[in-house]
């Protein structure tokens, strides 16, 4: 049933018994143990196939003769703490944002490193190759570990290592998603008064999944010191001040910086996406910025490999590579409460030192069989610009720039402009949508 499309760049993602089944699961799991050649820990969420692809993929790795350690229903950056901790590769069954009728799984070295998009072709390509599965001649066995324990030695690895100053009050939004699990209890273990907003899990959640689309209204008017919305997954965040403003990603980088450049040595990673204002905050505390693709596997490589202090992307991503050496929103959102907790200052004075230019993203629809043909296509049609093609195309104009690029993860285009002057803006977003959708028709120049 697996469709060659849900074998994306960044992990495997489909709707569930149309373009992938737990039948396809249990392939995967083979063909994944196979060429890890260790055993496997597996994590979940709450979707309700999340349960039937785990339990075939745990099948698909003992056949293959390696053995399963099953951490249950955790938020991803725990999965990622425990495989990390014990030395062993992840396959993480979620769909991070999207809606319930989606499925997928995310693979992760035991380094905490996602899988790359080479490695995850090699894993489509693997799996349409083989036409039934030999069973290995020893058997893998699995280990059902639970959350509890995962949960409490991540808890206690955190709060170890962050110890706040001054008390705060901080609202958690969880989404109805897997923060819920854990963020309350990392949040008062390490000494925040915490209110929790949407904690149950939910496979419809009460509020778009995606928290940099929803606006985030009961957070806002929480009043608490500081708020966190997390994504479906857990795997990224997005903060809001006292008075109720949400921050962009170079806010949210200057308060994490205020405290972590003050303690660590290394420059700032951000991707393409990310503001002009992210040089500004790289400036403030004399660190030099390096761009990379939009991704968080891209981002957490080279982080690591450059001993960055931190990478930041615009989509509430973000690595910490002093504290864990993968992107984790939970941990990352604690640092930042505990950044807030040793300033006089409230997060809203705090962030004024970071300018917001004129900028905005447009999602144009587009089937993933054409998305990026199209792009590759734009990219000839400016080639005389000063461009980058890095990651999809981006065209610089001095004070302002533009990014088309398809999305890995979505049917879609997306279009991200930002310029020093409203009016630049608002002209540029004009041209180039309409660029976009001409494209998207087969209309080019």
């Amino acid at each position: 049933m697996a469709t060659h499309n849900v074998f994306r760049s960044y992990d495997i993602r489909g709707i569930f018994n149309r373009d992938i089944s737990a039948e396809d699961a249990e392939k995967i799991g083979f063909v994944l143990a196979s060429r890890a050649k260790s055993d496997i820990i597996l994590g979940m969420d709450m979707r309700s196939s999340s349960s039937m692809i785990k339990e075939k993929l745990s099948s698909g790795v003992m056949r293959a003769g390696f053995g399963v350690e099953d951490v249950g229903l955790v938020p991803m950056g725990v999965a990622m703490f425990y495989a990390w901790k014990h030395g062993k590769a992840l396959a993480y069954v979620t769909a991070s944002h999207l809606p319930k009728e989606w499925a997928g799984v995310k693979f992760f070295h035991a380094n905490g490193l996602g899988f790359s998009e080479k490695e995850n072709y090699a894993i489509r390509d693997e799996f349409f190759s083989i036409k039934k599965i030999i069973n290995s001649k020893k058997a893998g066995n699995i280990e059902k570990k639970g959350s509890e324990e995962a949960i409490i030695n991540y808890v206690s690895y955190l709060t170890a290592k962050l110890t706040p100053g001054k008390p705060l009050r901080v609202a958690l939004d969880c989404g109805n998603g897997m923060a819920s699990v854990a963020a309350k209890r990392l949040f008062e273990k390490a000494g925040f008064s915490v209110q929790t907003i949407y904690g149950d899990l939910r496979e419809t959640p009460q509020r778009n999944s995606e928290p940099n689309i929803d606006p985030l209204t009961e957070l806002r008017r929480s009043g608490a010191d500081m708020g966190i919305a997390y994504d479906g997954d857990a795997d990224r965040m997005i903060l809001v001040d006292e008075k109720g403003s949400i921050l962009t990603a170079e806010q949210s980088s200057y308060l994490i910086l205020s405290q972590l450049a003050s303690e660590h040595k290394g420059d700032v990673v951000a991707n393409i996406e990310c503001s002009l204002s992210m040089d500004d905050v790289a400036a403030a505390f004399h660190r030099k910025i390096h761009r990379q693709p939009v991704g968080h596997t891209f981002l957490v490589e080279n982080a690591n490999e450059r001993k960055a202090c931190l990478g930041a992307e615009s989509a509430g991503h973000y690595v910490i590579p002093p504290l864990l050496p993968f992107d984790d929103a939970l941990a990352v959102s604690l640092y930042a409460a505990v950044a807030l907790s040793r300033s006089s200052a409230p997060l809203s004075e705090i962030v004024k030192a970071v300018h917001r230019y004129p900028s905005g993203r447009v999602n144009f629809d587009c089937p993933d069989d054409k998305k990026f043909a199209i792009v590759e296509k734009l990219k000839n049609e400016f080639s005389g610009y000063n461009i980058s093609t890095m990651d999809g195309l981006r065209i610089d104009f001095g004070d302002a720039w533009v990014l088309i690029r398809a999305s890995n993860t979505s049917p879609m285009i997306r279009l991200t402009v930002e310029a020093k002057d409203e009016a630049a803006f608002e002209r540029l977003t004009a041209e180039f949508k309409e660029v976009v959708e001409n494209a998207i028709k087969g209309r080019y120049f």
